[in-house]
């Protein structure tokens, strides 16, 4: 059969290298190495799973080419020593078994990482300047080190190709050692390797070097940030002077990117980042690269990589946290199932999960990085099952459920599922939730699930089903204050708002509570031409403190520069009325201001009421998502997983098969 995006399931060569088709997986940091450096069993399933999915190349994560000083994270792969060799060697065997070609990420840290991570030693950089991220001195690397670093990057490409990579990629973006001598700001050494970018790109084109030589025939691919976005950072202008010379060095590709630690939001982009913006930057490297070029960064529908690679702007696209979401996603676009790819919606549940030093996951796709545990089980034998609650939650739950055998019923009291989702994809910048959503309900239309919707559900409904389990994904409910509005200023929370079951009213709207609803609401409530002011109990303007951290820094920025958006700190609303709202601030004097309207976003608390009944009726009952404790879609995505999971392996034990597919 035919693919539906023919230029992007054409094959593709880099060097003497042919790939079957025009997507890659980018490297990802996974913290699923062992701690010895080596490929971890876990490790080889995460990546054998997006072998298996399609992709012409998986690019393997971030090696350290010299450990401990150029760890960025532990645990990490190391490819430092012939020791190392035969681990990966498991790892390129396990991919090729799919029909994928393989390639490592050769890395360095340079001055983005921790004493913790370099054995207690000061991490080593072109010039003694901190990361304001990573707030560790380096110490400037010598000459000698230079060169010795320029040889451990030829060695560890070698190992690479001894065990088995078709292809090895130097780390060169995002700050990290050879991006760090590259920029101007990173980079103020007065030697041969400092001051211009001549000079700056003295030890990055010895490292092409040796690693080309190391790599024998392989291919060799350059990482580079295209623009850093830092004051002083490498510039769009001087990645086109460099990308040339790369290549004259000996690289065969280049990997275009952008950002740094220090523009973290650039490099892992928030929700609120526009598809495929990066690709223009790919473009113009390609233009004067003379070699195949890889484009990479929130490219999260087919479309947009088939009109990538049909227009001329890359060679190849990068697929990182798409594949997170559904390893599936280059079979799925190649024979035109388009609808059934689970989205991702860079929600950066992935990135929270490194931050903490935990293993990679995503929000949506709880079997990303636990490929190797046991999965459900299809244990329902056609017996009944109830879900109460629409939302994420609930919806995965009632899909999980249906694929392991059960005849499930979902009920939800509103007449129309996900209105946390709703509340998610209502603020500017935030539609890529609504993606999401409208997958989940789409699953849900085609499964055998019976709907209820518009059905408050009580034990009884549930009782009456006779079911063998009920799940609660009931959510929360509004925290309440005693607020008492009036005619001419109604008193309303901001997350009906979001959801759209309470109206905006004319007029300008105070927003009482800083956090990341109120903060959103803010922000949408100004979009529609409405005046605002955001109300914030703490003294310091400590805004949307819980929201993701790579989007809250772009969520604050926005709300502080935004002309109709007063920001007031270290105030309650004390009283409303007669077309006005009262702030009273820590002193206890009080500041009146026009106001239409008053959205209160001071907190939500979890509904679990019903699942008391059911338990005392004896039914086996599992709480999940907020009505649990309130949190992010990811929690409740990953409880209905666990759940489901708990429950059918408990009744299924050696007997029932496993779900090969995850249905939600």
């Amino acid at each position: 059969m035919d693919p539906a995006f023919p230029h992007l399931f054409s094959p593709g060569r880099l060097r003497n290298l042919v790939l079957p088709n025009r997507l890659v997986m980018a490297p990802m940091e996974s913290n699923m190495a062992a701690e010895d450096g080596t490929v971890s069993d876990a490790m080889l399933a995460y990546y054998a799973a997006r072998a298996a999915g399609g992709v012409g190349m998986v690019i393997v994560e971030y090696a350290c080419v010299d450990r401990p000083t150029g760890l960025g994270g532990a645990p990490q792969l190391g490819i430092d020593d012939d020791s190392l060799i035969a681990s990966h060697r498991r790892l390129t065997a396990a991919i090729a078994a799919h029909g994928a070609r393989s390639c490592l990420q050769l890395f360095h840290a340079g001055r983005q990482t921790l004493r913790r991570f370099t054995g207690g030693r000061a991490p080593i950089a072109p010039s003694p300047i901190a990361c304001r991220v990573y707030r560790e001195e380096p110490r400037e690397i010598t000459v000698p080190e230079i060169a010795d670093l320029v040889r451990k990057f030829g060695d560890a490409a070698a190992r690479a190709v001894a065990a088995g990579y078709d292809a090895v990629e130097i780390h060169g973006a995002h700050g990290y050692l050879i991006g760090g001598f590259l920029s101007g700001a990173a980079n103020r050494r007065t030697d041969a390797y400092g001051g211009s970018l001549e000079n700056r790109m003295r030890f990055p084109l010895a490292v092409v070097s040796a690693v080309r030589h190391g790599a024998g025939e392989a291919p060799v691919i350059v990482r580079l940030s295209a623009e850093e976005f830092v004051e002083g950072g490498t510039t769009l202008d001087e990645a086109e002077r460099i990308a040339p010379r790369l290549v004259a060095a000996g690289a065969d590709a280049l990997h275009v990117s952008t950002g740094t630690a220090e523009r973290m939001d650039r490099n892992v982009d928030p929700v609120s980042a526009p598809q495929g913006w990066r690709i223009p930057l790919a473009s113009r490297i390609r233009a004067v690269a003379g070699v195949p070029v890889l484009t990479v960064g929130v490219i999260r529908q087919p479309d947009v990589a088939e009109r990538a690679i049909a227009d001329g702007s890359a060679d190849f696209v990068a697929l990182g946290r798409a594949l997170l979401a559904d390893p599936q996603w280059p079979d799925k676009a190649r024979r035109g199932a388009v609808a059934d790819i689970r989205p991702c919606t860079s929600c950066n549940w992935c990135v929270d999960q490194l931050l903490a030093h935990k293993r990679l996951g995503c929000a949506e796709n709880p079997r990303a990085g636990r490929e190797t545990e046991a999965p459900v089980l299809r244990s329902g034998a056609g017996r009944a099952a109830a879900v109460v609650g629409g939302g994420p939650g609930g919806m995965v739950a009632a899909l999980l459920l249906q694929d392991a055998g059960f005849r499930v019923t979902l009920f939800e009291k509103a007449d129309r599922l996900g209105l946390g989702l709703v509340a998610s994809a209502t603020p500017p910048g935030k539609d890529k939730f609504f993606w999401y959503r409208d997958y989940l309900v789409r699953r849900l239309a085609d499964s055998g699930v019976e709907l209820r919707l518009g059905a408050a559900a009580t034990a009884d409904d549930v009782l009456a089903l006779r079911p063998a389990l009920a799940v609660v994904a009931t959510g929360a409910a509004n925290r309440a204050f005693p607020l008492a509005g009036s005619a001419s200023v109604p008193v309303g929370f901001a997350h009906d708002l979001l959801t759209g079951e309470a109206a905006l009213g004319d007029g300008p709207v105070v927003i009482a509570g800083s956090g990341e609803t109120g903060c959103e609401c803010a922000e949408h409530v100004a979009e529609s031409g409405r005046d605002v002011i955001l109300v914030s109990r703490s003294p310091e303007r400590r805004l949307a403190r819980r929201a993701q951290y790579v989007y809250r820094r772009q969520l604050v920025a926005r709300l502080e520069s935004n002309p109709r958006i007063r920001i007031e700190t270290g105030m309650e609303v004390a009283a409303v009325g007669d077309g006005r709202v009262v702030l009273r601030d820590q002193e206890g004097a009080d500041h009146s201001h026009a106001a239409g309207q008053v959205l209160l976003a001071l907190g939500r608390v979890p509904e679990n009421g019903l699942a008391e009944a059911l338990r005392a009726a004896g039914l086996p009952t599992h709480v999940i998502g907020d009505s649990r404790e309130v949190g992010r879609i990811g929690d409740a995505v990953h409880d209905a997983y666990a759940a489901v999971r708990a429950v059918t392996r408990a009744e299924g034990g050696g007997r029932a098969e496993p779900v090969l597919g995850l249905a939600c």
